[in-house]
């Protein structure tokens, strides 16, 4: 885990903590993924702010940040990480974004792309789920909103976010902690990130990268049609890619920045 003591700011009654360290240009900025926080980026952040500015958001629900009652969408994730980008004075850095942060990472380029220089999408669902899945993932959504919710999102994040080849203690202790997220939060934030209109097709604004899981059911074919222009990457790992190939994954993102003015 990172111990560096995260900073917080306050939006309209809410607090939104965030990691802020380093020196050094381009800076960047770390997005994690559903029922996550800061901490699954442990791997990056103390390789990267030997050179970068680097800033690791814990997003409103999670982490650090305020649990409010209220609903959770990609919308409003993107808003609270473009209202923090002005806050702090953050200088267009690049998006880094796992998962649902990659998601909002999207959002946010499509609605403020002033703000970034060049984005990473890590083995966010930005593409429609096919035929077959649909029925499965309508199930799973459904069962969290159930009382066995915890149950449902454990089953999820094993069967469908590891594979056989995983680490098992990094498989029990991502289930652990995630599951730890409450309830409220569980339900409309997966339904958003897996809603097509906030992915929307068409080329980026900036210089992309998507670092693709070997499990992810979109093939780099898929994904660099979809985005014309994005740069695909493929890692022999399951979703968390950045924690299971740390050393493989610092290495592609070190090569994307290289390209980054």
């Amino acid at each position: 885990m990172v111990t560096a003591t995260t900073k917080d700011v306050v939006r309209d009654g809410v607090k939104l903590a965030y990691l802020d360290v380093g020196t050094g240009d381009p800076p960047l900025l770390f997005i994690h993924g559903w029922c996550c926080d800061h901490g699954y980026w442990r791997d990056q952040i103390p390789e990267f702010t030997q050179r970068h500015h680097v800033v690791a958001v814990d997003l409103r629900g999670m982490g650090e940040s305020d649990k409010p009652e209220q609903d959770y969408d990609i919308a409003g994730f993107a808003d609270d990480v473009a209202w923090l980008i002005r806050k702090i004075g953050l200088d267009r850095p690049v998006l880094i974004g796992h998962s649902m942060g990659g998601v909002i990472a999207l959002k946010l380029l499509r609605e403020h792309a002033d703000l970034a220089r060049a984005a990473v999408f890590v083995d966010s669902y930005m593409a429609p789920l096919s035929a077959d899945l649909q029925p499965l993932v309508g199930q799973m959504l459904e069962g969290l909103k159930s009382p066995a919710y915890r149950d449902v999102a454990s089953n999820f994040i094993s069967n469908f976010l590891f594979r056989a080849e995983s680490p098992s203690q990094l498989r029990d202790e991502v289930v652990k902690r995630m599951t730890s997220a409450p309830q409220r939060l569980m339900h409309p934030a997966l339904a958003s990130t897996l809603s097509e209109e906030n992915f929307p097709a068409g080329a980026l604004p900036v210089p992309s990268l998507f670092v693709r899981a070997a499990t992810l059911p979109a093939t780099e074919e898929q994904l660099a049609e979809r985005y014309p222009g994005l740069e695909v990457v493929s890692v022999d790992a399951a979703h968390f890619v950045q924690m299971e190939k740390p050393q493989e994954f610092n290495a592609i993102l070190s090569r994307f920045l290289e390209k980054v003015v």
